[in-house]
């Protein structure tokens, strides 16, 4: 049995390692499991709290770290259950009957996480050392954390500066102060030019960070996924213009078709059938309704 339950912590502690590494420090594949808590916490809150989605990020987050800790706390506790109480020596005070059960492998382990000592220390100078180690990972899963979180909020500002400097040419586009149509072709090339950049950026950020896929903008002026459409109309519109222009343009639809390929097969589970499905798609998942370039004015005869 003792066998058995070391075999099945073992298990469950590579199971929770192999999630941070994946998710923390290998950038080209995210933690399954990770992504799978976060997927599940995103579409608990679009079903029972839909008004309050924008805490269902917040909430993954808290969520994962919880889980690779538990991972943690949970397989080094299978190990240590079997040796107790006989395999350790315990600080005057504490009775040794009270650490036969789960609950008091769970209590030694904890503590071990967490760099505490309960007055519990392990005879043998193996298991000993092993407690240090979870000691070790304790420090190390909390340090990071902390750089995961530092290390998310830069991907918040770059898309919801994308967003709201979109939202803003919108506003001058569908106000009538200055159409995309009356400027030159060499300012409407580092325009949208400055916005391809932008989005290849926040493609690659959601890529390696897709947890940010699940922090929901409660302004509508700085979600990307309410603005996006109107991105691809600009860059339909203008990819027959001429030179640099028209090139910055087609460059544009590439990147917002590959951003949307990206959307599609990691966060809505389906297909990339065509560009409009998955620009409604995105905006629904958000929340958001759709913003489209406003029509071209017919030219004077």
């Amino acid at each position: 049995m003792s066998i058995f339950l070391t075999i099945v912590g073992v298990l469950i502690i590579i199971l929770g390692l192999q999630d941070v590494f994946h998710t923390l420090f290998h950038p080209a594949k995210a933690g399954d499991i990770s992504d799978a808590i976060a997927g599940r916490i995103w579409r608990l809150f679009h079903a029972a709290m839909p008004r309050a989605l924008s805490f269902a990020g917040p909430v993954a987050f808290v969520m994962i770290v919880f889980f690779w800790a538990a991972s943690i706390v949970i397989g080094f506790a299978l190990i240590l259950f079997p040796l107790l109480p006989g395999g350790f020596s315990f600080a005057e005070g504490l009775s040794p009957g009270h650490y036969r059960s789960f609950l008091g492998a769970l209590d030694i382990s904890l503590s071990s996480l967490m760099s505490l000592s309960i007055g519990a220390y392990s005879k043998n100078l193996l298991v000993q050392f092993m407690m240090g180690i979870e000691c070790m990972l304790g420090f190390g899963l909390l340090t990071a954390a902390v750089s995961w979180l530092l290390s998310i909020y830069p991907v918040f500002e770059h898309r919801k500066s994308l967003a709201h400097e979109v939202t803003l040419l919108h506003f001058a586009e569908a106000a009538g102060v200055r159409r995309l149509e009356d400027i030159s072709d060499e300012n409407l090339h580092e325009l949208l030019q400055g916005f391809a950049a932008q989005l290849i950026t926040c493609r690659n950020e959601l890529s390696q960070f897709p947890i940010t896929y699940y922090f929901h903008e409660d302004e509508t002026e700085t979600s990307l996924a309410g603005v996006l459409p109107y991105l691809a109309d600009i860059a339909g519109q203008n990819a027959n213009r001429a030179g640099a222009a028209g090139l910055s343009a087609t460059v544009l639809g590439g990147a917002v078709d590959d951003y949307l390929k990206l959307i599609a097969r990691s966060f809505l589970n389906r297909p990339f059938t065509s560009r409009d499905d998955i620009l409604r798609a995105f905006a629904s998942d958000h929340q958001r309704k759709i913003v489209r370039a406003p029509g071209r004015r017919p030219k004077a005869a």
